[in-house]
């Protein structure tokens, strides 16, 4: 009998099968990389396996087995080196018998400015200027697993330095710039120092955010332009804030701390559930959920089950905060303890920016030590609901109930739980508004872009 051959379809689909296969090896292919502790040999091996795209598999020993940190040189804005995403990449560091890969030094130790999809993992950023990963153009990240840990302030031409442990942003292109999805997870992140400072920035980013599992700690709260804890502002996805750890340290008396900061354009979806957040700062918020005229309104904010342990000795400060034109958002489950002005805070910011609709329901407050009752709903606060247990509350709006305990005027001025030192008198009408400190990004906002554009202008023509 004889043996039919294959035809021209069987010959076709054979030669797609081994182009893909041949395709995909390419891009799978690994690179490894080994430091040599010298500058800037150590930036150009990184950049060259880099550029080849696929994996990158940074060592924590060098070639004969001893821990060695990459050397990215001296965090100086005119010195120090740093590495550039152009091709999707991941990079993976290791650790060998307790030493985790390290990179040393640099500005923006990682930047990414082209459309590319990445992965950071594994790496110890240890002394970099400014920020050790920053993200200006992406169509996916992961950055999962890494430590951050002495970051160097950098000096902005208007006289303010800088730190961001980790920096997102589309803030040039908001809608095209950052795609996709955006990972951010179990990274431990440490800072103390500078004027305008963020463990996490997320700004004008238009991908999905997942922020989950990480730990920021501020050993110290300096920042009198601004201190944040995670800071996600005017995102235009889907965001996500779970399970994460702040702790936001005492520090320079004319700081205004938050240990979370969100808020801002109406398509965005924030959800914040399960964290927890510490702030040992006299001037501290512990959650800002805000819609300033910069960011337009909030909606739907989901805030839920997370813990809340604030240390303020402030009338105006609050444990979580609706603040502006946050609308139709719930505030449900979590438990909020320690001393501040008020436990829970609804207000607005003016009168083109009205708190509206909002609901907080079932949250502990039972061990708060409230120095200005328990529940604020403050100026341009329109049909807000309270539902729980409070002993005192002021409101200050329009349509709002509140399900529990008496107007300040007529109760205790202060939580039976405080101690008798620190009991102040009841705030004065508004005083959760007027006092409180404007975050930078509001209130600088033009300085600090122009800055910033500054700075990575010199980054990118290096």
């Amino acid at each position: 009998m004889r043996r039919r051959q294959p035809g021209l379809s069987v010959y076709l689909f054979l030669f797609t099968v081994c182009s893909y296969a041949v395709a995909q090896a390419a891009v799978a292919a690994t690179t490894t990389v080994y430091p040599t502790g010298a500058f800037p040999l150590d930036v150009q091996n990184v950049q060259a396996a880099i550029d080849q795209g696929g994996t990158v598999i940074l060592k924590a020993t060098n070639v004969s087995g001893q821990p060695t940190a990459f050397n990215f040189g001296p965090a100086d804005i005119a010195v120090a080196g740093g590495v550039s995403l152009s091709t999707d990449v991941s990079i993976i560091g290791e650790t060998v018998h307790g030493h985790m890969t390290t990179i040393s030094g640099g500005f923006n130790s990682i930047f990414c400015a082209s459309p590319v999809k990445s992965r950071i993992q594994g790496i110890d950023f240890e002394g970099s200027l400014d920020s050790p990963i920053a993200l200006i153009r992406s169509t996916g990240a992961d950055i999962v697993g890494n430590r951050i840990r002495g970051i160097v302030p950098l000096l902005l031409f208007f006289g303010a330095t800088e730190i961001e442990g980790i920096f997102v942003s589309g803030f040039d292109d908001p809608l095209n710039a950052v795609t996709g999805r955006i990972n951010i997870t179990g990274n431990t992140i440490e800072i103390s120092g500078g004027d305008f400072v963020n463990g996490m920035q997320f700004d004008e980013v238009a991908a999905d955010i997942n922020v989950s599992g990480n730990t920021v700690n501020f050993l110290s709260s300096d920042g009198e332009v601004q201190t944040i804890g995670i800071l996600v502002f005017r995102a235009h996805g889907q965001v996500a804030l779970v399970n994460n750890h702040v702790t936001m340290g005492n520090g320079d008396p004319f700081a205004f701390p938050s240990g979370v900061f969100v808020g801002g354009h109406a398509e965005a979806q924030y959800t914040l559930a399960a964290n927890t957040v510490v702030t040992n700062h006299p001037q501290a918020d512990g959650m800002d959920i805000i819609a300033f005229p910069s960011s337009g309104a909030t909606q739907g904010a989901l805030v839920l089950g997370n813990h809340v342990s604030t240390h303020s000795a402030t009338t105006f400060n609050g444990g979580i905060v609706f603040e502006g034109a946050v609308e139709d958002s719930v505030m449900a489950g979590n438990l909020i303890d320690g001393t501040g002005g008020n436990a829970v805070q609804i207000l607005g910011f003016d009168p083109a920016d009205i708190a509206d609709s909002n609901l907080a329901i079932g949250n502990d407050i039972s061990h708060f030590a409230s120095l200005a009752g328990d529940v604020f709903f403050g100026p341009e606060s329109t049909n807000n609901v309270y539902i729980g247990r409070c002993n005192t509350f002021t409101d200050q709006g329009t349509g709002n109930r509140i399900l529990c305990g008496k107007p300040l005027a007529a109760a205790a001025p202060s939580n039976l739980l405080a101690p008798a030192a620190t009991v102040q008198a009841p705030a004065v009408a508004g005083a959760a508004g007027a006092n409180r400190a404007l975050p930078g990004i509001v209130s600088r906002g033009d300085e600090i872009y122009a800055a910033r554009a500054q700075a990575l202008q010199l980054r990118l023509t290096r």
